[in-house]
């Protein structure tokens, strides 16, 4: 079975609009261990400033993940983080260096509303920047802002920022336009992770086996390879 990296998902119950219960949450995690996932981070929705993060919650709940890969003989790594939401309420805990990262890294994961502006993904993601995070862009291909002409390829230019699309995105393409855009952005390798954004078994549920197969006809086994994380 190949092993995937998902650095994105919703699979710890009772924190955000991903599972409900700890069964739930079980049958999550069976499910991605049996479409060949390996590695894969906890990243809960938080909004710095404007709720608090439940950290105290979210150790508990990826403990009792731990717990049950183990019991059930799951050889796969559960990793803590968080999908931040920024807004301008986020800026104070930017400058304390107070932001939930990737596996204790430097590295977060932010997503922001879909019309975003340019000037504000500037902004921000400088912000973050000088304060020593390595920012990956959840979902880029949700923002308006740069899916026009050469948008996205000028920002990566101005910053160290990763960009990550959704594995779904992948496997249901939707007309010529955003094809063409994803088509492109993979052509010169603009992203760097293709993640599942899973929220439960059913209509959210991971599928990088799937999103793997669609990235072998778009863009080649080896760039394919480091988009899953397979090693």
């Amino acid at each position: 079975m190949i092993g995937f990296a998902d650095i994105h998902s919703h699979f710890l119950y009772g924190v955000d609009d991903g599972p409900r219960t700890f069964e739930e949450m079980a049958a999550m995690l069976d499910m991605a261990y049996q479409s060949g996932i390996r590695e894969i981070m906890a990243t809960p929705h938080a909004t710095p400033g404007i709720h608090p993060v439940k950290e105290d919650v979210i150790a508990l709940h990826l403990n009792e993940a731990r717990a049950y890969c183990q019991k059930k003989g799951y050889e796969m790594r559960l990793f803590s983080g968080a999908e931040l939401l920024y807004t301008p309420a986020m800026e104070r805990f930017i400058e304390d260096g107070l932001l939930p990262t990737l596996a204790g890294s430097e590295t977060v994961l932010v997503e922001y509303s879909p019309d975003v502006t340019m000037k504000e993904l500037d902004a921000s993601v400088d912000h973050m920047e000088r304060a020593g995070y390595t920012v990956i862009l959840a979902h880029i291909e949700r923002y308006d802002c740069l899916c026009k002409g050469k948008a996205a390829w000028q920002f990566k230019d101005r910053h160290r920022v990763q960009n990550q699309a959704n594995g779904r995105t992948l496997v249901n393409l939707k007309g010529f336009f955003q094809t063409r855009m994803i088509k492109g952005w993979l052509q010169d390798e603009l992203i760097n992770y293709v993640a599942s954004d899973a929220h439960n078994t059913e209509y959210r549920g991971f599928c990088m086996k799937e999103a793997y197969e669609s990235l072998l006809k778009l863009c080649g086994e080896s760039y394919a390879k480091r988009l899953v994380g397979i090693r």
